[in-house]
Parts: structure tokens; C-alpha cells; sequence
């Protein structure tokens, strides 16, 4: 008798994504997740939730760890409050009922916003295991889930080479040569302005 759990993963992209980047030090890679729930059961379904225009690069990596990517395109001029977030928790209720072998739903995401599918979850018996990023999740969702994993912590996270630091006149010069991760980085903050600038405020 298979008693291994299967396990669905949904991953609030932007949130996950973003929230590493802005995170000092921190490189956003799905193996380290991969790795964890490996050890916790098969996963079964692979869903990730964004306006996937914004993360060229992403969706490659994604797409080789044959995650389904759920396009949710940002429309200007239109507000679209949370849309990704509205798919992804519908989603995941449904597949708790039409999916009866799942035993254990994966949340990627630090927004409090999904505590309530959290617990509808848990009423339905399944087990829920959440990743988010320590310094861009809320204090709500962690006691909210049966488990709860900072992806900072994660074994096999890569930390972001850090530059060093520049001297007299010429520091503009040396941050316009950092690494290419590291700039991205340093962008994060404006993609994500530019996605809520299309959804609305969170």
C-alpha cells in the first residue's frame, strides 16, 4: 500500500519572487523548495501565478522544473485588486474536491491575505505547508499552517554575491559594474511598483 502524501504546489509568484529579492543577500531559485517537499511526499501539481511579462528569465527556470505557469496579464488603466491572489486560492479549493488523493497543500507566499485558505483548507483535512520569505511575510500566516518554512533557511539557497564596497568618487562607477544578479536586485523594487501599479493596492 502507497502511503506517500501527494502534494499540490501553488506559488503566489510575485510575492515569493520579489520578496527574496528585496531580501539582503538572497537569490530566488525553486530547487530549494523542490528539495524540501521531497522529503515530505510526491508532488503532483505544480502551479505558479503572475503576470509572467515581468519575469522573462523566471519562466524559463519554472517551466524546466515543469511548473504550469498561470498567466494573469495586467490590463493599464484597469483595476485588477488581487486577481492573481483570487485565481490561485479558487484553485486550490477546487483541486482540494476533485483531487481527494492530494493530502497536502503547498502555499508559497508571505501574504496574510491567504490565511483564510489556509484554514478552509485545513477544514477540509488537508495538511498545509507554507514557504515565504522571513523579512516580507506576516506574522499571520506561519501560525496558520501545520508547517512553515522560511526560504531563506532553506538548504541549498544561494546567497546573491554581495559587492564590495567603493571608495571616494569613484563608488557611482563601481555600482554600475555590479553583478547582474546584483542589479536586478536592486530593481525589484521598481517591477514590483509597476505590477501594483496595474493591480491596485494589495
Amino acid at each position: 500500500m502507497d502511503h506517500e502524501d501527494r502534494i499540490a504546489l501553488f506559488i503566489d509568484y510575485e510575492n515569493l519572487a520579489l520578496g527574496a529579492r528585496d531580501s539582503p543577500g538572497v537569490n530566488f531559485d525553486l530547487k530549494p523548495i523542490s528539495d524540501a517537499l521531497a522529503e515530505r511526499g510526491r508532488v503532483v501539481v505544480r502551479r505558479a501565478y503572475a503576470d509572467w511579462s515581468y519575469f522573462d528569465e523566471d519562466r524559463r527556470m519554472l517551466t524546466r522544473s515543469h511548473v504550469e505557469l498561470i498567466e494573469m496579464p495586467q490590463r493599464m488603466g484597469a483595476s485588477r485588486k488581487n486577481a492573481a491572489d483570487i485565481k490561485m486560492a479558487v484553485d486550490a479549493i477546487e483541486l482540494a474536491f476533485v483531487r481527494d488523493y492530494i493530502s497536502t497543500f503547498v502555499v508559497c507566499t508571505g501574504d496574510s491575505d491567504f490565511t483564510p485558505l489556509v484554514h478552509k483548507l485545513r477544514e477540509l483535512n488537508k495538511r498545509v505547508i507554507g514557504f515565504g520569505v522571513r523579512d516580507s511575510t506576516s506574522a499571520m500566516l506561519p501560525p496558520a499552517c501545520d508547517e512553515f518554512l522560511f526560504y531563506d533557511n532553506l538548504e541549498g539557497v544561494e546567497p546573491m554575491p554581495v559587492e564590495a564596497p567603493n571608495r571616494g568618487r569613484n563608488s557611482k562607477r563601481g555600482r554600475s559594474q555590479a553583478p547582474k544578479s546584483a542589479a536586478s536586485t536592486q530593481g525589484a523594487p521598481q517591477v514590483r511598483a509597476s505590477i501594483r501599479a496595474g493591480v491596485g493596492a494589495s
